[in-house]
């Protein structure tokens, strides 16, 4: 059996949050739409330093206390720099299911990060949490998301129409799932 280390992988680790390093970066991020949407539900517009230590404080509360919720922040390897943060949530354990976030906060970072902490984040959902299947929500312009799920075969699930209005337009909202036996065969296509 091969070992993959859970929480460090060749460029970038998985650490805990920390609500008054990170809060001030990730409210800088908030004044992109695409990724304030995966930090609140309801209105998109920027966020204020006190309110993202409010959402990061109930995320980590939500991870310590309720046992559906895991959340870490995505740092390189070589840093200790904010690059994004990965959250599970709503993980139903009767089902073995799971909801996640991966934020990730430039396009420069999401290039040199993204895949390998999608990567992390299948590991532990699988191999730690024991997950049957994982689900991703989007929206259909989150170009770079949608590549990566489509490349690591992920399926499309479901297609909300015109669920999402931003930037004053409505767009799908698109759920993709895998599952553990698609994972289990994608891994071993990655190794060879």
């Amino acid at each position: 059996m091969n070992h993959t280390p859970l929480y460090e992988g060749r460029n970038i680790r998985l650490t805990p949050v920390d609500v008054d390093k990170d809060a001030p970066v990730i409210a800088d991020w908030s004044c992109e739409p695409q990724i304030v949407s995966h930090i609140r539900e309801g209105t998109v517009n920027p966020m204020t330093l006190f309110e993202v230590r409010k959402v990061l404080e109930n995320w980590r509360n939500a991870a310590e206390n309720s046992g559906h919720t895991f959340l870490f922040a995505l740092r390189p390897l070589e840093e200790d720099r904010l690059v994004g943060f990965l959250r599970m949530a709503h993980v139903q354990w009767v089902h073995g299911a799971g909801f996640f976030n991966l934020v990730i906060g430039s396009d420069e970072d999401w290039k040199n990060f993204a895949r390998e902490a999608l990567a992390m984040a299948l590991n532990y959902a699988f191999d730690e949490l024991n997950l049957f299947r994982v689900t991703v929500r989007i929206a259909e312009d989150e170009r770079l998301a949608l590549d990566l799920f489509q490349q690591v075969k992920f399926y499309l699930e479901v297609r909300q129409r015109q669920a999402v209005y931003r930037d004053g337009r409505f767009l799908d909202r698109l759920s993709f799932g895998m599952l553990r036996p698609e994972w289990e065969a994608f891994r071993v296509l990655e190794v060879a």
